[in-house]
């Protein structure tokens, strides 16, 4: 799939998870001015806050860059089909 479709689907998926509040309102992935750095300072002021009240924080990060490749078409197929309600031509 060329790179301009990837992102027109892409552009008109999120549009579609927002819409029907698809989307954790936490996630800053494809979302409108979010961005790593809204993520950075949410995770520093909450160790913060924690902190002020004498609490011990835990924070561990995970690299998901290639669990995309790692999923199987057809599961991810049926889990957009339920979960999120997508048919037709979107997922075609």
């Amino acid at each position: 799939m060329s790179k301009v479709v990837e992102r027109l689907v892409c552009r008109k998926l999120v549009v579609y998870l927002n819409k029907h509040g698809f989307l954790p309102t936490l996630q800053s992935a494809y979302r409108r001015f979010h961005s790593t750095e809204t993520s950075v300072l949410k995770l520093v002021c909450d160790a913060l806050l924690a902190a002020d009240r004498v609490e011990v924080s835990l924070l561990g990060f995970f690299d998901l860059s290639d669990a995309f490749d790692a999923v199987h078409q057809e599961i991810l197929l049926d889990h957009l089909r339920e979960m999120f309600g997508l048919r037709g031509q979107v997922l075609d």
